[in-house]
């Protein structure tokens, strides 16, 4: 009809057109007046206009037939990316239109229309599932959908669970132009269910953030903002949820420890952040109460659509901190107990001003004792083992004068090798505890070699192996030297040589005199060299450090403390000196220490003749022995019994204080004092003896005789009026200097 229509209006202009032509060309040929002419003329350019306008008006209606079908198609295109379900819905005729449905195929679904109230029933009854169905009864409301739009809502979604179990999302929106004309939305459904995970995902790990943070916020650097998106901060300090970050770090150093404030500004600064990408840092907070807490906050950068940003996550750790107090306070209390030789730790920990640092070296401290009694329980028990032996032997054999000498000899040397591994102990604790000094004086290096070469060579003859020195070259005999620290180095030295060289092997040492930094100085180079099992360069790495000892087959069986090495490093650094080492496994070893000397002017030696170790004779000086062990008094009076000294005895402190109380003034010439005995120790009852109000008691030798060794128990004899020490085990030659000490002198004085 619309057609039929068009055509006819285009008829009547073509034909009056050609009318008012043709009239117009009558009247010009008759004359006919021009005022007519004027009117046909309009006609006619009218006609033309409707023409124009009714051959435009079917060119645009055709022109937008083809317009929506290309959107639809566009519609349809975008929708099937994402929806599943698509419709059109006329609110105003309640009616929708198919773009897509899953139920029916792609080509027929484009024009299918239907009633939009039937569409929700069978929505609410086959789509979903109990609690969601109230959502789809309320998009049955046209009118109230009409109302929500025409409000300016943008869009009506919720999410729901379908029969099949699957999450899937709901849309609404108003079509483009919406308006009273064209009141229209857009119905569309899609799978949620992988958005889905991902949330209850997001959701648990921020739970899982909120349990083990007290703070987790992001900051926007170049606009210097933060934002909390959670805190627990609120019973510490107060501050708002989102603002400037630099207000919010001058907060914060408000109640930081002032101690904690600058270590805070360092470690947190945005220098370290951007050239790291993180940050970290522990310091302690005070709340509102007063009280400081421990807290630990971590600044990481993350790389999202807008930028990068710093997320802020702070911790509290006053129950991490709290249990590291407990394990220090534990191992305190042990390092109290342990033995005397671990002295050097615990005083190390009591300087420490970090409480991390003293648990970091108790523990360490921890790991060496272990090591200690592991190593010292394996070598105390080896000579032991022959001391037991020997002395059972020596008794089975009581009769045999030639067994039992044999067995006796080798008793006092597997004793002397524990008196020698118990030496290096005590030696080790005093290098460490700074308190060794070097004591030099004028001492003859070519007779301290040749001394030491006696000592070496009858091991080396025992182990049938060569040995050869060489000293030459030796300018100076008389150095100003501490003889006895001298004689440790090199005979350490020599000692490891002929125990790692097999039998037949080879060890010899050269020293050689060099110049010095001055004509008053020189430098001696001791080259020790061996053709023995010699070490691995991994061993040469840790060969000074205490405890130390390569493990292989051939060391096995040989014994050692692992501490010659490190006795040897420290004293020749105290003594200015240096030591290298060069070895190869199964080739040799090479050892090459130089120390410096000053030169002596003549000849001088200030060997210690009037002390010389030797038994001399006392006759009438009276002595009292105090000692509460009755083997220890016998061993002891053993070894006086032929210097006709009159021995008095004491069992214990009290009984010494009131033997020296009760007899003559002068009575003693001497005492010697044991520490550990009951009733009254050794050093109480020195410090009772020098408060009697007498001379003879301010004066009397006092001698300690026990077994503490360490430096700090020599010391605290001195401090409690002693006049001397003596280390148990016992050995004669030290009884007697100290003898010849006291009472010489004192025989001397009197022949005055």
């Amino acid at each position: 009809m619309k057609k039929i229509i068009q055509r006819f209006c285009r008829a009547i202009s073509t034909n009056a057109i050609f009318i008012l032509v043709c009239i117009l060309l009558v009247t010009e040929l008759l004359s006919i007046n021009w005022y007519f002419q004027a009117v046909c003329v309009v006609l006619v350019i009218l006609c033309i206009v409707i023409l124009a306008f009714q051959k435009s008006k079917v060119y645009s209606l055709r022109d937008i037939d083809k317009l929506n079908q290309q959107q639809r198609d566009e519609m349809l295109l975008y929708f099937s990316r994402e929806y599943f379900e698509v419709y059109v819905v006329d609110l105003n005729q309640g009616s929708y239109e198919i773009i897509r449905s899953s139920e029916q195929q792609k080509d027929n679904t484009r024009y299918l229309t239907g009633d939009f109230a039937q569409l929700m029933e069978r929505a609410i009854i086959s789509w979903t599932k109990s609690p969601y169905r109230e959502k789809f009864e309320q998009l049955s409301d046209t009118e109230e959908m009409k109302r929500r739009f025409a409000a300016g809502e943008k869009k009506i979604e919720f999410i729901y669970r379908s029969y099949d179990e699957k999450w899937k999302r709901l849309e609404c929106f108003p079509v483009p132009e919406y308006g009273c004309d064209n009141e229209k939305m857009i119905f569309a459904l899609r799978d949620y269910s992988e958005e889905m995970q991902i949330r209850k995902n997001e959701v648990l790990a921020a739970e899982a953030m909120n349990d083990i943070y007290s703070l987790v916020a992001f900051r926007d650097i170049e606009a210097d903002r933060y934002e909390c998106s959670y805190h627990q901060l609120g019973n510490v300090l107060d501050f708002p949820e989102k603002g400037r970050y630099s207000d919010w770090v001058n907060l914060m150093l408000k109640s930081i420890h002032e101690k904690d404030r600058e270590k805070f500004l360092t470690e947190l600064s945005d220098e370290r952040f951007h050239r790291e990408g993180r940050a970290e840092c522990e310091y302690r907070i005070r709340d509102k109460e007063g009280e400081y807490h421990y807290y630990r906050q971590y600044n990481a950068k993350v790389n999202i659509v807008s930028g990068t940003k710093m997320v802020i996550l702070i911790r509290n750790i006053d129950e991490f901190r709290k249990h590291e107090i407990w394990k220090a306070e534990q191992l305190q209390k042990d390092l109290e107990t342990k033995a005397k030789e671990l002295e050097m730790t615990r005083l190390l920990a009591e300087k420490s001003k970090d409480l991390e640092k003293a648990l970091q070296q108790a523990e360490s401290a921890n790991n060496a004792k272990s090591k200690f009694l592991s190593t010292m329980s394996h070598d105390l028990r080896t000579p032991m083992n022959v001391i037991l032996g020997m002395a059972y032997m020596a008794k089975k054999h009581i009769n045999d004068e030639t067994a039992v000498d044999r067995c006796l000899n080798t008793i006092l040397l597997s004793s002397q090798n524990m008196l020698a591994l118990i030496n290096d102990v005590l030696d080790m604790n005093k290098i460490e505890s700074g308190v060794i000094e070097v004591r030099e004086k004028s001492e003859d290096i070519v007779k301290l070699i040749r001394d030491i070469e006696l000592l070496i060579r009858s091991r080396c003859e025992e182990n049938q192996l060569i040995f050869a020195v060489d000293c030459s070259r030796i300018v100076h005999r008389h150095l100003c030297m501490d003889k006895l620290r001298v004689r440790q180095i090199v005979i350490n030295l020599l000692s490891n040589a002929v125990k790692y060289t097999p039998s037949f092997g080879r060890i010899s040492m050269e020293v050689v005199e060099q110049a010095g930094t001055s004509e008053s100085q020189c430098n001696v180079v001791f080259t020790i060299r061996d053709n023995g099992i010699g070490m691995s360069d991994n061993f040469l790495n840790r060969i000074f450090e205490p405890f130390e000892r390569e493990k292989t087959d051939q060391t096995d069986r040989i014994e050692g403390t692992g501490l010659g090495m490190a006795i040897t490093k420290n004293l020749v650094d105290l003594m200015n000196g240096q030591i290298e080492i060069d070895s190869m496994v199964n080739v040799g070893t090479k050892v090459t220490v130089t120390l410096p000397f000053a030169i002596c002017d003549g000849e001088e030696s200030c060997a210690v003749s009037d002390l010389a170790a030797k038994q001399g004779k006392y006759p009438g000086k009276h002595i009292l022995i105090v000692e509460d062990k009755h083997i220890n008094m016998e061993i002891i009076k053993g070894f006086l019994e032929d210097t006709e000294l009159i021995i008095e005895e004491a069992r214990n402190g009290k009984e010494a204080v009131d033997k020296v109380k009760t007899a003559e003034e002068g009575a003693y010439d001497l005492i010697f004092m044991d520490i550990s005995m009951p009733v009254m120790r050794g050093d109480e009852a020195a410090m009772e003896i020098r408060k009697i109000d007498r001379e003879d008691c301010r004066i009397i030798p006092i001698i300690a005789m026990t077994a503490n060794a360490l430096e700090s128990d020599v010391r605290n004899s001195f401090n409690c009026g002693m006049s001397g020490h003596i280390s148990k085990p016992i050995e004669p030659e030290e009884v007697y200097k100290c003898l010849n000490k006291w009472l010489a002198e004192n025989q001397t004085q009197e022949m005055k």
